[in-house]
Parts: structure tokens; sequence; C-alpha cells
């Protein structure tokens, strides 16, 4: 199906438009939790939102600073529950995992609208600047803000990206310049303008480019000798530009529009198993959106909120020599998708609010190849939600549907889809003055079917059932704060079952494999974090740590020799830690990520154990003042013991790196 100008114009306009309504009570911003309306979900400057039913955690701007963090998936190494999948370098494909569910059940959100990648279903969080996140937070299990999208909503997780936000001030406009040089002739540039629009709104324009050779050292270990080699084929160009628009409509009224364009050209390096000149592959990516979001406050009561967005994703994959009859593999593919999505609160009661929403998302996915089938896929979210709040207790229930239907241009479209799945979760607070909760949740989504699982060539089927999750969490929080000194604890138990398994498995022979439904996979696992900190006096030291416990099983066949086995690439154990201090002298911070053993094959054989590994990394930096503007200067050391390890089975991970910083802010 092709999307038009009107199209785009219709998706767009329609959240700007449709709405100008003047009312009595609070502006609910985007995001911004509202005192009278307890519904939306209250943060906080911590990284555990105590109030939460499931355990959610955020990263701010600060921490995003002492973790060194160059791209959103850096941060996310950091939180408990999430394993991240990384192929090395700046280029290499970054997914997230979170307990043990896969990477398709984790949705990702950018300024509360769904990112979404149905070809592959996997979102590459390297694509995400840590320079213009303001805050990074995930969440495992049901949410409490009842006006969630309902697409958000279904997911077994949510990572959910929010941008900086303009701090004009009293002055017209703001500006930054940023310029970062590091390891491996990586050139990183960023310019950014704030500015007011209008009496009662400003905007933010940023571009931002990066350059890097890639090229870092490794070893490359043989049977009786090692050799010191050179990563080839692994340099990336990269292009962001984004600008934004916050207005107020009237008093009661909020207005997000962003307008954002990505694209990058990189090469991709080659398993080190191969000789370094097999490394020719080249990827093309380029991707584009409009999306905006109304929130309005009709009365004290009612809320709404209203979401468009219109995007398209162009990817060029090519491997200049291979053995067929054109001696090339040349694929393109084009992504379209338009999507709408619409949210309604209503205060019953003081303590009890219901809300209900749906998203209609239509996507459609072409490619060059003879035999694509071309799809196009219909996907209606819609949920219903209510929620109780008392000073110490919170209970939320969730019914969740989500139906699907296809389309294709050459062979059969997969069948509909039509599925409900609940949700509900509990946080009390037992003891108040120690600021002790027990919260606890359960949660069935699923995960729909790729167009790619589907469609692919020879190896897709059209009769793949979704993947179904089930997910009960039960723990603790502990928050306290006194004489200056604040901490707090979390420990949360959890346990997944995943069935109905989306699987590549031989077919006729090895060399022919298609996908199948086989089995499940259960995870027994533990969450626990510890934050503290101090607020009084010239020097502010922060520290938080975590730890996750993680048995994810393969339970598709007792008869088969993966019974029992640890899924692939997921730790039993994992800890990390971060530790910064702030004074007016200079700031330093220093951070640790250890990953315990792992396999790399379902088959848990000697033959394909990862050893653990650690990383450490180090930086400074201090803010001058100079005729009114603020020049920060940084220098930051990432894996500052220079270990050599892997996070994906022959693709080594870059060794000691150094980067420098110099932001000028106008």
């Amino acid at each position: 199906m092709a999307f038009d100008v009107k199209t785009i114009t219709c998706l767009t306009v329609i959240c700007t438009l449709c709405f100008r309504l003047e009312a009595q009570g609070q502006i609910l911003s985007d995001g911004t939790p509202s005192k009278d309306l307890q519904e939306v979900t209250v943060t906080s400057d911590r990284t555990t939102n105590p109030h939460s039913v499931s355990v959610s955690k955020k990263a701010d701007a600060a921490l995003l600073r002492a973790t060194s963090t160059l791209q959103v998936s850096d941060v996310l190494k950091y939180m408990s529950g999430a394993t991240v999948k990384d192929y090395g370098g700046i280029g290499g494909l970054k997914t997230v995992s979170v307990r043990g569910l896969g990477a398709q059940h984790t949705a990702v959100a950018y300024d509360g609208i769904i990112i979404t990648d149905n070809q592959t279903g996997q979102i590459d969080l390297g694509k995400f600047s840590g320079s213009q996140a303001q805050s990074v937070s995930m969440t495992s299990g049901p949410d409490n803000d009842m006006l969630q999208p309902a697409a958000l909503a279904a997911q077994a997780a949510v990572i959910s990206v929010s941008s900086k936000r303009p701090e004009i001030g009293e002055s017209k406009a703001r500006s930054k310049g940023e310029l970062k040089y590091g390891s491996f002739r990586t050139v990183s540039a960023l310019a950014e303008s704030d500015f007011k629009a209008g009496r009662l709104g400003t905007a933010t324009v940023q571009g931002e480019w990066l350059d890097t050779r890639g090229d870092y050292p490794y070893t490359q270990e043989n049977s009786a000798s090692s050799r010191q080699m050179r990563r080839t084929n692994s340099d990336v160009s990269r292009l962001r530009v984004e600008g934004a628009l916050f207005s107020s409509i009237g008093e009661n009224s909020s207005l997000t529009t962003r307008i954002y364009w990505f694209q990058s050209a990189q090469g991709l390096p080659a398993n080190i198993l191969y000789n370094e000149n097999a490394a020719r592959e080249r990827l093309w990516n380029s991707n584009g959106f409009m999306q905006s979001t109304l929130t309005t406050a009709f009365t004290d009561r009612l809320t709404m909120r209203l979401s468009a967005k219109y995007g398209t994703t162009y990817t060029r994959y090519l491997d200049p020599k291979v053995n067929s009859s054109t001696g090339k593999t040349d694929n393109r593919y084009t992504e379209r998708e338009g999507y709408l999505s619409g949210v309604a609160l209503y205060r019953l009661a003081d303590r009890l609010t219901a809300s209900a929403g749906i998203d209609t998302r239509l996507s459609a996915l072409d490619g060059n190849g003879a035999d694509q089938a071309h799809p196009t896929r219909l996907t209606l979210n819609s949920t219903a939600a209510i929620k109780y709040a008392s000073d110490r207790i919170i209970i939320t229930g969730r019914l969740n549907h989500v139906f699907t239907k296809e389309k294709t241009r050459l062979r059969q479209a997969a069948e509909s889809y039509n599925h409900l799945s609940p949700t509900a979760g509990l946080n009390w607070l037992v003891w108040p003055k120690a600021g002790l909760h027990l919260r606890a949740s359960v949660s069935n989504t699923l995960r729909l079917p790729t167009f790619n699982d589907l469609y692919f060539e020879q190896i897709g089927r059209r009769d793949l059932r979704p993947e179904r999750a089930t997910v009960t969490s039960a723990g603790i929080v502990l928050e306290n704060e006194s004489r200056g000194w604040f901490w707090s604890f979390y420990a949360d138990a959890y346990n997944s079952n995943v069935k109905d398994r989306i699987m590549a498995v031989p077919g006729k022979n090895t060399a022919l494999w298609m996908m199948k439904n086989i089995g499940s996979v259960i995870t027994h696992g533990l969450e626990t974090g510890l934050e503290t900190g101090y607020t009084l006096g010239p020097v502010h030291p922060h520290l938080m740590l975590s730890y996750t416990y993680q048995r994810s099983m393969d339970k598709s066949d007792s008869g088969s020799s993966t019974w029992n086995h640890q899924l692939p690439y997921t730790p039993r154990h994992s800890a990390s830690a971060v530790a910064w201090a702030e004074n007016s002298i200079v700031n330093a911070g220093i951070n640790l990520l250890y990953s315990g053993e792992y396999f790399c094959n379902g088959y848990n054989g000697p033959e394909y154990y990862m050893p653990s590994y650690y990383e450490i990394g180090c930086s400074l930096w201090r803010d001058f003042n100079i005729n009114g503007s603020t020049v920060t200067l940084k220098a930051e050391c990432i894996n500052l013991t220079d270990k050599r390890y892997e996070l994906v089975r022959n693709y080594p991970m870059p060794g000691r790196q150094l980067r420098l910083t110099a932001t000028v802010e106008l």
C-alpha cells in the first residue's frame, strides 16, 4: 500500500488541529506528573520509582554523564534485568533483552510514541544518541501511567527515551556546540539552538554528525598461536537532524511536535574466524518521522492524549562478492508506517481512575527481490485500565487487546491475530517511616511474528503463531532520606514463561532452514539495586549498584540435547557499579560492568563457552563560566584496563578507548 503526501499531512495535522479547547485545570505537559490528577506516573530524580507496581528504573542526565554514554544502549548495560547484545564498535547492532524474553518483547518509545521495525522486530538502540536524551527509563511489567498508549501497554517491557526540553529562561534563545574526539579516529560534532516560538511556545533544533574509522585492535586466537589484528570494514558515518516545537494551548493543553531524520553508511565487519579480507559488506540506512502529541485536560476529571506519527525507513545491504549468478547481493527495503493513538482518562473518585485507549498502525514493507511478498499489516491495539491510588496502596488492572489484518502482493498472507491479555499490579507502602514498599505484578503479552519470520524467501512461514509470554514478579523497595543522605534499595524476583517460541530450525536438510513455533522458555530471575547519595555541602557523591541473576531454560523438547540448557548469550550473573562526585573544582566518575560466563549456543557444550568479563571506565569534567557562557571540558577512558572480551562470539569488543569532549553553551 502506498502512502502519499495527503496521508502524511493528515496523520501529522490531525493531532495539531483537531482540538483547541479551553477548560479549567492544570496543564498536563507530555510526561509531566500532575498533583491534582494522581493518574499520571510520578517520577523523581532517583533511579528507582518506589511507587511503581513493577520494576521501573530511570537514568537521568547525571547518570548519562557518569557512565560515558555515547549511545542510549550504553546506559542500559547498567540497569538490572537487561541483557545487551552488542556486535562491537559504534556501528555494531545493539539490542536489549529484558528478563530473558528476547528483544522483540521489548518496546522502544521516543517521547512517548512507539518506534517499530516490522521487518526484523529489533530496534537498534545504537542509533539513539546520548546527547539528545534527557533521560532513559526501563519498565519491566505493568506501568502506573494511565495515559500510556495501548501499543506500549501491551508490551512485556518498555524502554523510553525522553528528549531534552528547551531551558531558555528569560533570554530569547540559547545555543550549544559540542565537539568530541576519541580513539580509532572517532569524531563527533553537535550544534543545538533553543528559542522562543511565540508567546506560549519554545522550539529546539539539533544536528549531530559522527564519523569513525573503528579499526580497533584485537587478538585472534588460533589453536597453536595468536595474532594481533585490526578490525577492518568497521567504519561508520552518521548524521542526525531533528527539531521540536513545545507549545501551550490555552490554560489546559500542551502540544509537542517533532521532526526527525537519521542516516548512516557503514561497513559490516566479518566474523573474525574468516579471513579479514572477507569483510566487504556495506549497509546504508535512513530513517525519518514526524510525530505530534496533544494532551488536554477538559475538566478536573477528564484528560485526553492524542498522538500521530508517520515514518519511513530505507535499508540497503550490499555484499559485492558472493557465489551467485549476479556475483553480488544488493538488497533494498523500504518500510512505511502511519500511527494514530488516543487515550482518555476519567477520574471516577478521589482515589479511583479509569482509562481507555486505542492505537492504529498501518505498516508496509517493499523490497527489490523478485520473490518479495510486499506485505501490509493493519494493527489495532486497544486497552482499558482501572487504578486505585491512596496514600499507601496502588492497585492497577488492565486488559489489552490486539488485532491484526495482513495482505500481500505475492503469496498468501498470514492469518489475522486476535488476542486478549490482562495485567495487574500492586504497590503497598507497608512502613511509611522507613519507606518500605511491597509490590507484585502479573502480565500476559505476546509478540507478533515479524515480516521476515512470515515472508522471508524460503525461510518464512505464514502459519506462525505469536509468542505468548506470562511474567510474574514480586519484590520490595526501601527508600529514605536523612541529614542530606538519601538511599534506596530494591529486590524483585520474577518468573517468565514464553510459549510458542519462534525459532529458525533445519527443514528438509541443514542447508535449508525455516521458522517454526516450538516449545517454550522459562526464566527464573532476581533483580536488585542500591542507590545512595549526599545532597548537602560542596561535594555531592553518588553511588549506584545493581545485580541480576537469570536462569533462562529451554523447555522446548524434553528429548532434545538442549533441554534445560541456558539460552544463548544470557549470563546467569551480571552486575554493575557507578560512582560519581560533583563539586566546584572537578567532577569525577567511575563505572564497572561485570558479566558472568555464558554460552553462544542453545547447546551448552564446552565448545560454545563464553568466559566472564568486566569493564571499567572513568571520567573527569568541569564547567567554566566565561563572559556569561558555560564551557565544559570532559575527558573519558572506556575500558581502562584494556580488557579484551566478546559479547557475541567472534565479534570482539574494542579495548581501551579515550575520548575528549568540549561543550560551549551560549
